[in-house]
């Protein structure tokens, strides 16, 4: 690519050539002067030699006048140079010894500086000038692009000129309009999938609905079939598996469609945390599980108390899911400097190092997992809303000793009430 496609480059070295020609015209102007005042000075110079001869020697005029006149040969240099070098005038004389070759000196250096100083300010100016019109641009781009950044995504980079500047900001524009393009087409796959589930989790209701009520009813029939009766509590359990799956599906396609919009407002995480508790109660009871929740105090937090109650629970149950009877489960809801942590640990059965990095990954299912009743998009959900609530989620686990995953809320200060 040619650099002179670029109209202001090729404005500016046009500039630069322009400062550049006056500056030698005006080099060629004052060594023309400095002749022409060299001339001037070797005349005086002259004049008060032969002036000084003639005044001593009158009788010798025409000899004077033709030692001025008259071609010189080397020997003549050699011989007036022998002559001079005895009273000390000689080539290596100080410079303001001489006072005619010093003031010469003097007034071109001073002519010198003054002219270097001009020609630079000039090739400064047009240098600067230019440089500053292209950081003026990529600053306004630079401007722009943190609007795209920050949403947005109609904003389009100003530039109608040629050049490669230009053409970066031609191509940032189609990148930014594809963007927009590709975001609005992923949107509207969300919004048709989050209404497609929607349908789908509705049609599923009605048959699920009448299933259940078939199946309580059955339940209801005394029968001492024990294989029935086994059958009719299998098919209850899938029946509410097949429930959550559909309800969770349905949660995450519409966090997946952006269509979510978080209510928030102050809440106590001591009373969500006691209200996920309270709807496991009975299972853990059942199951002869017991728990304990630790607080360092009354904490408040910033949050969507629907969605928030929604990932503590799926934590919670993930921990009620993979320990067996006997097992303990402990909460601890801490405050600290930077933020607020809510700690759910068990001492059940534990996460194998191969599934660790996978936990969090939808429809995910380990191997090694002795646990098969788990729809594999409980802990998504829960990372999900957590990060949509400026945290997230880390966790340690040990094979046979147990969980525990920490619950990182930041970005909105928490304060105790």
């Amino acid at each position: 690519m040619s650099l002179l496609e670029n109209k202001r480059l090729k404005k500016f070295l046009i500039q630069l050539a322009v400062v550049l020609l006056f500056g030698t015209i005006f080099i060629q102007v004052i060594a023309y002067i400095n002749a022409v005042r060299f001339k001037s000075e070797m005349l005086i110079h002259d004049y008060e030699l032969s002036g000084y001869l003639v005044q001593k020697h009158p009788e010798m005029a025409s000899e004077i006048r033709a030692a001025f006149t008259t071609d010189k040969s080397p020997g003549h240099i050699e011989a007036g140079k022998a002559l001079l070098e005895q009273s000390g005038y000689k080539s290596s004389t100080q410079l303001h010894l001489i006072p005619r070759a010093n003031r010469f000196y003097k007034t071109n250096s001073i002519a010198g500086i003054i002219f270097s100083i001009l020609f630079g300010l000039a090739v400064l100016s047009t240098v600067y000038s230019f440089i500053k019109v292209f950081y003026n641009k990529i600053h306004q781009y630079n401007k722009d692009i943190n609007k795209i950044m920050d949403g947005e995504i109609l904003t389009r980079l100003d530039d109608n000129e040629e050049g490669s500047l230009s053409k970066l900001a031609a191509s940032i524009n189609m990148m930014t309009a594809s963007l927009y393009a590709h975001i609005k087409n992923e949107k509207q796959n969300r919004v048709f999938l989050e209404d497609v589930l929607t349908n789908v989790s509705h049609q599923l209701k009605t048959p699920l609905s009448a299933l259940t009520m078939y199946n309580e009813i059955m339940r209801d029939e005394n029968t001492d079939n024990e294989v029935i009766a086994r059958f009719l509590n299998k098919s209850q359990n899938e029946l509410e598996r097949m429930r959550t799956l559909i309800a969770n599906l349905l949660k995450l396609a519409r966090l997946d469609a952006g269509i979510i919009e978080l209510n928030k407002s102050s809440h106590d995480l001591n009373d969500i945390m006691a209200r996920v508790v309270e709807s496991f109660e009975t299972r853990l009871q059942k199951e002869r599980k017991t728990y304990e929740v630790i607080s360092n105090g009354k904490l408040s937090y910033i949050c969507d108390r629907e969605w928030m109650l929604e990932a503590l629970s799926n934590l919670f149950k993930n921990a009620v899911e993979h320990t067996s009877a006997g097992s303990r489960i402990e909460v601890l809801i801490e405050e600290t400097l930077l933020m607020t942590k809510i700690t759910i640990q068990d001492n059940g059965e534990g996460i194998h190092p191969d599934d660790i990095n996978h936990i969090f990954k939808r429809f995910y299912r380990s191997r090694f997992s002795q646990n098969k009743q788990g729809t594999g998009i409980g802990l998504t959900l829960a990372k999900t809303i957590i990060e949509m609530h400026g945290g997230f989620i880390s966790v340690e686990s040990t094979v046979k000793k147990g969980t525990r995953f920490t619950v990182h809320l930041q970005g909105l200060r928490n304060c105790k009430i």
